[in-house]
């Protein structure tokens, strides 16, 4: 009995899905991703320089981010988006927009008195990211609505986002394209207009002046095809109000959404005079709106703080830039010092390898040097004994006061000692009789007296001798003297 062998088909290989395009080679753009996320409503579209290139919506309501991060990687794969800049347009159950009035000061000071009531909502509840717009005001104060997104529901999303690479620029509330829109409406300027706009499971009420401020904005949580009556009741109870506290009256009524379930409810309820017009609206339109309009438009709720924390990555990136100057100095300077000590070692091994013959050269400079120390000290000793040339000195003084009619013969200077100091004798002959001799010889001592020399005679040893002098035929009289003293006395 024989057995065949039967072979299982192998099954059909199907084609993996489109990965998304943060887990594949990234090849970016300048493609801009807009997000709409209006109560539980999710659209994105991709804009090429302001024009819309693709769209995407998601059927089924989202909610929580646990259901927004699954349909975040459907949209990312089938628009095939490669950018990285993101705007999102959302209301939220999360997203406040509180009314609020301030005093009519400067800009800065009404600037102040908002953010003293932003951080007085924060101490009720928590930290937010806010952004004012201005409002008409009945009164003389200023009226803004505060829109207040808590932060730590932007943390998440941002995150979210990151982990995708996308980077979150701009977020806005609904009233912006639709306050964007109301001023193209075909209406006169300054017009009072209400406009209703489906917004997910929500309704968006704006008043405001065509091409002028906004009057007052409200989020009703109704929808359009669940609750049309109480949609009715609403926008008839909204424009009341309009007429109530800022004296508007709403002639003309704007219908914006994707049925029209509630336009019989409006005109029961605000009346058949009322112009009601209806127009087909789909959410993806109000993010072509939002693409349009200039990046540096003021209602933006991450504007602010994403300045701050560029401002703080800035801060940061200098100081770390300052402490990798700062440790490439310190390895420099390491460096430096690591060649300079390798260098010392170097020189100190060469020394020591030549440290014999440097020492017998030390031993005999210094052998040299105490034999010219010795050499010196004896001619200073020679020098101090050696007596100063005053007899010279004496002897020229002499010569320069003497007088013609002296002629000396003899003149002896001695030192007698450091206790007598320095004697003289004169001896010489003058031709004159003995009267005019004693004038000479008295001026001469006078002088020497009253020199430097400081000359003193001694009274005991002069003399003078008159002699008789014959020369040829002529006898004359000459008269021989002899002079003692001492000088430089103390």
């Amino acid at each position: 009995m024989s057995t065949a062998v039967q072979k299982t088909p192998e099954p059909a290989v199907e084609a993996p899905p489109k990965a998304p395009i943060w887990k594949r080679s990234a090849r970016l753009s300048d493609d801009v991703l807009g997000i709409g996320w209006l109560y539980g409503s999710l659209c994105a579209a991709v804009f090429r320089r302001n024009k819309m290139v693709d769209s995407w919506s998601f059927a089924t309501p989202l909610r929580t981010f646990e259901e927004l991060a699954p349909a975040l990687d459907e949209a990312l794969t089938t628009l095939d988006f490669t950018g990285t800049e993101v705007f999102l347009l959302l209301e939220h159950d999360h997203f406040i927009h509180q009314p609020e009035t301030a005093p009519a000061f400067s800009k800065s000071a009404t600037r102040a008195y908002l953010q003293g009531r932003v951080q007085r909502y924060e101490k009720e509840h928590e930290a937010v990211l806010w952004v004012e717009q201005q409002t008409v005001s009945a009164k003389e104060e200023l009226s803004f609505i505060l829109h207040l997104l808590p932060h730590s529901f932007y943390t998440e999303l941002n995150n979210l986002l990151l982990a995708r690479r996308l980077d979150l620029t701009r977020i806005l509330p609904l009233v912006v394209p639709i306050k964007r829109e109301l001023d193209r409406f075909p209406i006169a300027k300054d017009k009072p207009v209400l406009v209703a706009v489906e917004a997910g499971a929500a309704t968006v009420v704006m008043v405001a002046k065509v091409s002028g401020q906004l009057i007052m904005a409200r989020t009703i949580l109704a929808s359009w095809s669940a609750d049309p009556a109480r949609i009715g009741v609403e926008i008839n109870r909204s424009r009341l109000y309009a007429k109530q506290q800022f004296g508007t009256t709403v002639e003309k009524i704007w219908l914006l959404g994707q049925n029209n379930a509630s336009t019989a409810e409006v005109n029961a309820k605000c009346g058949a005079d009322k112009q009601i017009m209806v127009l087909p609206t789909k959410p993806v339109e109000w993010l072509q709106t939002v693409a349009k309009l200039s990046p540096q438009q003021p209602i933006n709720l991450v504007s602010g703080y994403l300045k701050r924390k560029r401002r703080q990555i800035n801060i940061r990136r200098t100081l770390i830039a300052v402490c990798w100057l700062g440790l490439g100095f310190f390895v420099a300077d390491a460096w430096i010092s690591t060649l300079a000590w390798n260098g010392e070692q170097r020189r100190l091994a060469k020394l020591r390898a030549n440290e014999t013959a440097m020492v017998a050269e030390r031993d005999h400079l210094a052998g040299r040097n105490r034999a010219v120390e010795r050499q010196r000290a004896f001619i200073r000793q020679a020098d101090d004994e050696r007596l100063p040339p005053v007899a010279g000195k004496f002897l020229a003084y002499l010569a320069s006061i003497i007088s013609g009619e002296i002629r000396l013969t003899d003149l002896t200077v001695k030192w007698e000692g450091a206790a007598a100091g320095w004697s003289f004798r004169l001896d010489g002959a003058i031709e004159a009789d003995e009267e005019t001799a004693r004038e000479i010889i008295g001026t001469l001592k006078k002088q020497l007296t009253q020199s430097p020399l400081r000359a003193r005679f001694i009274a005991t040893a002069q003399a003078m001798v008159s002699m008789p002098v014959t020369a040829g035929n002529v006898a004359h009289e000459e008269q021989h003297f002899s002079l003692e003293g001492v000088m430089l006395e103390n």
